[in-house]
């Protein structure tokens, strides 16, 4: 009974990030044309900051995101999807804000910067490198 019981909160805890995830990337869709996604998705480089930049604002939880990375799938290269997935989760508005509490301005700047520059590394490398 403990189970379900807890299965239950699970479920209506996480069902809430699911549904307002498919709002934002359902607003996305409708509010930013299909060219101009095209052209941002399919560069190798661009594509995976656009990514990254989306990851960073959009602040949702790590389960969202990969509901999210699935509206762009079409549209984004695979580099940059997985970008997102691995950079989303390290940092965004929320955590920036709760390391600007905790650390010093200059262990705050390397806690983004270096996470950034891995992911956007390996999301370059993977675009230029392996066919999917």
């Amino acid at each position: 009974m403990d189970a379900l019981r807890a299965a239950n909160t699970e479920f209506f805890e996480m069902g809430r990030y699911l549904i307002i995830g498919s709002m934002l990337a359902a607003t996305m869709q409708t509010f930013i044309s299909q060219e101009v996604l095209l052209a941002l998705g399919k560069g190798p480089v661009i594509s995976v900051i656009v990514m990254q930049l989306m990851a960073f604002v959009l602040s949702v939880c790590s389960t969202v995101d990969a509901f999210l990375a699935l509206a762009f799938v079409g549209t984004f290269t695979t580099g940059s999807i997985i970008s997102f997935l691995t950079f989303g989760p390290m940092v965004d508005i929320k955590s920036t804000l709760m390391f600007m509490g905790v650390f010093q301005k200059r262990t705050v700047l390397y806690l983004i910067l270096l996470p950034m520059l891995m992911t956007l590394l390996v999301g370059i490398w993977l675009n230029l490198n392996v066919v999917f």
